[in-house]
């Protein structure tokens, strides 16, 4: 079956807000600012109006999180309002000062939130990455790891592009789940 061909500059991205906040990530209380977004994915004719919110915290060392607050009325997208992109920042070599998330895709068939992507299984990836191919690195070489996630794939933006973290969220999940997506067994 051949897939939509999406493209990353149809999802178009309008700031709305920014407000300082305080809000609750793995358990904790973090704050900083919160800034509002609608996106309109002009990949799709209709039930294609997002909001999201980028929520990035006062401290540095925290991450930024990406999450839809407002989707579509499609059953492909129903949990999407309780899933996110994190970014972390980098500190090896020519990335330190930018920020990075797993390339984790969600996973259509229900049985995982997400379906990490590793070394070597690029290429098996929807075409819609292809735009994306300069920003992805393998995680060893943009953050030392200390647990088993070294290997697995990452992409980089600056620290406030939030156009590009909403626009990997669109790639990582939404277009995923749409076109029913898995990686190869």
């Amino acid at each position: 079956m051949a897939r939509k061909r999406y493209r990353l500059e149809k999802v178009v991205i309008e700031p709305i807000e920014e407000r300082t906040a305080s809000w609750g990530f793995a358990g904790r209380a973090v704050t900083g600012t919160e800034y509002f977004f609608t996106v309109t994915d002009g990949n799709y004719r209709q039930r294609n109006r997002w909001e999201f919110v980028v929520r990035v915290p006062r401290a540095p060392a925290d991450r930024i999180e990406v999450r839809p607050t407002r989707l579509p009325n499609d059953g492909a997208w129903a949990e999407l309002d309780r899933r996110s992109l994190t970014f972390n920042r980098a500190t090896r070599g020519a990335y330190r000062g930018q920020t990075y998330c797993q390339v984790a895709l969600a996973d259509p068939t229900g049985n995982r939130t997400k379906d990490v992507v590793h070394r070597g299984e690029q290429q098996s990836l929807p075409a819609w990455f292809d735009q994306l191919s300069s920003r992805i690195k393998v995680k060893d070489t943009v953050r030392q790891s200390s647990g088993t996630d070294g290997h697995a794939l990452v992409a980089l933006v600056g620290p406030h592009d939030f156009e590009a973290m909403i626009r990997l969220f669109f790639a990582c999940k939404v277009w995923i789940l749409k076109e029913g997506f898995t990686l190869p067994a």
